[in-house]
């Protein structure tokens, strides 16, 4: 008997039908051993409302539960998992041996699960049966199935999603119908449940550290609280877990591009699984957003246990904390029916994996603004550039916003439009990772664009605001003062020299206290960091543990490097702080502008205008690059002037965004400047 990789079923799943695959597994008694082969079935099952329940039907017409409501719309809405569900289904917050509170099935058929995990080595298989036949999965999946056939939902008969067996993925039709059905498919399921992988490399103590830091670390304080612990006790949590904790952090699971909607199409209760061991999505976000707010973790106490074991430090560890935040962040706005913006899954999605690069556009339908979802249609024959650049004219059409060329990074030589962003280009700190509404460059301006002769050309109105004149250090020549091209103008359009100085701080944090949240906070005290690196402060206080610390030795070292460079007529060191008293600083404040701005100035650099403002762009920019506003762009943008070799016409090259101090609210649009027509090439 022939043993398949892929299950073929008898006929293709419709895809503007109700029905969908799920697999039934086959549960073992306890004194069975757990080596025992795997047996599933698989069977089309409807998720018509027609094949709920009675029971459930009265819940959902039961105006006084919670979620009730009499938008036809909103009330269906109740029996997803991204909405209050009231009793009916209620999930335990997960801990060693928690199991959910199983609810009563909503489907006359049952209910079922949907799983998110990763495929793992496609090389590496095992052998179950399903509805009779052997098929050939990965090892990381049927370790998985192993697990859940011993869970007491699997017990009682509930079903899985599953994509690997409930897809027919020999057959791209089918594939790409299926893509579109996502959020249905999880959002309709009970749950999410979500499988990182099996216990080892001290997992088990890995997962006893994320509770902690998930309890008693993820408040305003918790930071300092965390790190002035382990300055007085490095091994206060035990020898081995930070290393224990990396492992955890830099699985796969977390670089898979499909979990972005998965998991964010769940909810805090969603449970992940760790070989037996079973904890809530929740705790993984809270603790993993500890992690990310303060880098001595990281780069003293990870990285020091790893050198121990002699095991070199992977880097990916700060790409997988950012996606976790940022599932958290789309996971919220589902939640609470606000709109997910775009640009922001664009820049994620750059920072996590998929085997086919059309995934990048595919993988996000289901997070999409709807407006834009309806204009793609998956097809996997067409080209990735195509498919790039469809999405690119499709979110620009729908939105109204040029927001989406945010995301371009200029490489010389390429072929492809400069206009359409590269999702299957890793992100090098380019693209601000703010919201789309924190600015407003262009007004209140919608895009205005067409295509031109040819595709690769796109006319867009707008205009050119000033020119790059000076150049500051830059963050891949380690802050070098001799990476500094000297300002030639020696305006000041701020007017006063504190204004100028208010100008420069906002500047190297974009205005803004995190990727999502405009700045409220008096963040000035980021030059005063020369003066406190100097200064005689108390042992064994946060200030002082915050002085000693990497995040703010790199923001002294990038003014060191900028020292000399000149804004308004003056040098950046006149700028700084000459003397400050501890009682001036509000540490958490601190600590949040120097985490800003190390997130801000990674691959950018200072740069001054021929009119005299200031502001953060790609290190890539050039003396003479035009800033330009763009009619539906919340940022200005950086373009380079080329021309046509043919017809000698003005094109214009995309190289980044950038936040320039004086325009960023629509200032611009007052000059009096005249739009017109700018080609980009």
């Amino acid at each position: 008997m022939d043993i398949r990789i892929y299950f073929e079923p008898e006929k293709p799943l419709d895809s503007e039908g109700d029905d969908i695959r799920l697999i039934t597994i086959v549960p073992i008694a306890p004194d069975v051993p757990k080596t025992e082969p795997i047996e599933c079935f698989l069977s089309e099952y409807c998720l018509n409302d027609e094949h709920f329940t009675p029971a459930y039907r009265r819940y959902l017409d039961d105006t006084a539960a919670v979620g009730a409501s009499d938008d036809p719309e909103k009330r269906l809405h109740r029996h997803t998992s991204g909405h209050a569900l009231g009793n009916w289904i209620q999930v335990s917050r997960f801990g060693d041996q928690v199991e959910t509170n199983e609810p009563e099935c909503r489907y006359e058929w049952g209910d079922y699960l949907a799983l998110s995990y990763t495929w793992g080595d496609p090389s590496d298989l095992r052998e179950i049966t399903v509805n009779g036949q052997p098929l050939l999965i990965t090892e990381n999946l049927e370790a998985c199935l192993r697990v859940l056939r011993s869970k007491k939902y699997t017990q009682h008969g509930w079903r899985f999603w599953i994509d690997a067996i409930c897809i027919n993925q020999k057959d791209i039709v089918e594939r790409a119908g299926q893509v579109k059905r996502m959020r249905e498919i999880y959002t309709r399921a009970w749950t999410p449940i979500i499988w990182i992988g099996e216990e080892e490399n001290g997992s088990r103590e890995a997962l006893d550290l994320i509770v902690t830091l998930a309890s008693e670390y993820a408040s305003r304080d918790g930071v300092e609280k965390l790190t002035s612990t382990l300055h007085r006790n490095a091994d206060y949590f035990g020898v081995g877990r930070w290393r224990a904790l990396n492992n955890i952090v830099c699985r796969r699971y977390w670089r898979r591009l499909w979990i972005l909607q998965e998991v964010a199409l769940g909810r805090y209760t969603t449970p992940v699984l760790c070989g037996e061991k079973t904890l809530c999505w929740g705790q993984f976000a809270r603790a993993f957003g500890v992690l990310k707010k303060t880098d001595e973790v990281i780069n003293i106490y990870i990285t020091n246990e790893l050198k121990e074991a002699s095991l070199p430090f992977d880097p990916v560890i700060w790409t997988n904390l950012g996606t976790v935040q940022e599932i958290q962040f789309h996971q919220d706005s589902h939640l609470s029916d606000k709109r997910i913006h775009t640009f922001r899954l664009i820049n994620v999605s750059r920072s996590v994996l998929s085997t086919d690069p059309r995934d990048k556009v595919y993988g996000l339908l289901s997070l999409m603004d709807e407006s834009i979802a309806a204009l793609i249609k998956p097809d996997y024959t067409d080209s990735v550039e195509n498919v790039y650049r469809s999405f690119a004219l499709a979110t620009v059409r729908a939105t109204g916003s040029l927001d989406v060329i945010r995301h371009c990074v200029a490489t010389e030589g390429s072929d492809s439009p400069s206009w359409v962003p590269s999702l299957a280009t890793e992100p090098t700190g380019d693209a601000f990772t703010l919201r789309d509404d924190s600015f407003t460059t262009s007004g209140l301006s919608s895009a205005s664009i067409s295509t031109m002769s040819t595709s690769d050309l796109l006319s867009c109105r707008g205009f050119i605001a000033d020119r790059i004149d000076g150049l500051g250090c830059m963050w891949s020549r380690n802050w070098d003062s001799g990476s500094v091209l000297q300002t030639q103008s020696t305006l000041n359009p701020y007017g006063t020299f504190e204004a100028a100085q208010e100008a420069i701080w906002k500047s190297m944090v974009a205005c803004h206290a995190s990727p999502t949240e405009y700045l409220e906070a008096d963040y000035g005290s980021l030059l005063a960091t020369p003066a406190l690196a100097k200064a005689d402060l108390p042992e064994q206080t946060p200030l002082k543990d915050l002085v000693a610390s990497f995040i703010f030795d790199w923001c002294v070292q990038y003014l060191a490097g900028d020292a000399e460079f000149r804004v308004g007529g003056r040098r950046l060191k006149d700028y700084w702080w000459k003397e400050v008293l501890p009682e001036q600083i509000d540490v958490v404040h601190l600590r949040d502008a120097l985490m800003q701005r190390d997130r801000i100035n990674l691959s950018r650099r200072l740069f001054t205008t021929n009119m005299g403002y200031v502001g953060m762009a790609p290190e890539r920019v050039e003396r003479g690059d035009a800033v330009a506003v763009l009619h539906g762009c919340s940022m200005p943008i950086v373009l380079r002037q080329s021309m046509d070799g043919e017809s000698g016409d003005v094109r214009w090259r995309v190289v980044g965004d950038c936040y320039l101090h004086g325009i960023m609210n629509g200032e611009a649009m007052k000059w009096g400047r005249v739009a017109q027509d700018l080609i980009l090439c």
